[in-house]
């Protein structure tokens, strides 16, 4: 005799969407704000936001961070939410498919929509704290798993504070790790992050998007523990 056993889904929270027992993979989208965003640019960055949701692991936390100078202590998180599934993760057997994909629509999709939609209307900022940036989102307690965690950045990567500004000096990292202003910042752990960055082109700056601005995030990352897996201009 053939004996069955339903297993339900684990118990989640409500509001987030997340296994109770906090066993899951984080994903956070750090979404530069200092700068405006083109028409085409905030389009390409809904695509990439849209096909990132569709690659999340069933229960896979995704939090997206719109940061700019005014936010950096103590940042919220346009949408932090666990992937709930659709109805192509319903089991017949004890879920209704139906019932599944509403919620997959209305408390995961959309919310992940909207928080896009609203990058077209923000005011540029007159600096770009990136450092301090990814700081505040690897520091997020939401961010802490021992799951796998992938950081993804939407900017134009040029450092632009008091204290340091890809404006003014080189972005030589060799240079620049043994400033005074470095150290806070190498002190960061992002032991075993995957980062992916989505480059922000600009034309009024491209000299001084070159290899070596690139070769000066890649540095960076190494030296906090992280890796970046892909980095895609975005014009």
């Amino acid at each position: 005799m053939l004996v069955v056993a339903l297993v339900p889904r684990a118990e989640h929270d409500p509001n987030s969407l997340c296994p109770v027992d906090g066993g899951y993979p984080r994903t956070a989208v750090l979404i530069d704000a200092t700068d405006s965003l083109s028409a085409s640019q905030v389009k390409t960055i809904r695509e990439e936001i849209n096909a990132l949701r569709n690659r999340l692991a069933l229960n896979e936390w995704v939090g997206i961070f719109v940061l700019d100078e005014d936010n950096l202590m103590l940042p919220t998180a346009e949408v932090a939410l666990c992937n709930p599934g659709d109805e192509s993760t319903a089991n017949p057997l004890f879920e209704n498919p139906i019932q599944i994909q509403r919620r997959f629509e209305q408390e995961f999709r959309r919310p992940i929509e909207l928080a896009v939609e609203r990058l077209a209307d923000l005011p540029p900022k007159p600096t770009s704290p990136i450092l301090e940036m990814i700081r505040a989102v690897a520091l997020n307690r939401d961010f802490d798993s021992t799951q796998g965690r992938r950081l993804i950045v939407v900017s134009d990567m040029l450092q632009n504070t008091a204290d340091y500004s890809h404006y003014r000096e080189s972005a030589n990292f060799g240079q620049w790790q043994d400033t005074r202003q470095a150290q806070e910042f190498l002190q960061l752990s992002l032991l075993g992050v995957e980062v992916e960055i989505l480059y922000l082109k600009r034309t009024e700056v491209r000299s001084l998007q070159t290899h070596g601005h690139v070769a000066f995030w890649e540095s960076y990352f190494d030296a906090v523990g992280a890796v970046v897996n892909s980095l895609k201009p975005i014009l």
